[in-house]
């Protein structure tokens, strides 16, 4: 999800405004923006690498609703 959006700190802020984020959730998107791998967010934020993936998911799903509504969250690209 990190490459599929052209994240700045705007973006970011607007979707976890917008989409109501989790505290796991909210952790795991700007992580991802920062660059971190799967397995690093894992061991730093003491959960999985299924768990993350599954967070990333749910994430990627909860900005494809959001995008459908502000015009000023780019699409996401495949």
């Amino acid at each position: 999800m990190s490459r599929q959006v052209s994240w700045n700190k705007y973006i970011v802020e607007r979707f976890v405004e917008l989409a109501m984020l989790t505290q796991e959730e909210e952790m795991v998107i700007r992580t991802r923006v920062a660059g971190w791998s799967r397995v690093e967010q894992s061991m730093k934020l003491g959960m999985s690498v299924t768990t993350v993936d599954r967070i990333i998911k749910r994430l990627k799903r909860k900005y494809d609703e959001i995008q459908k509504f502000d015009p000023l969250l780019p699409p996401r690209t495949e």
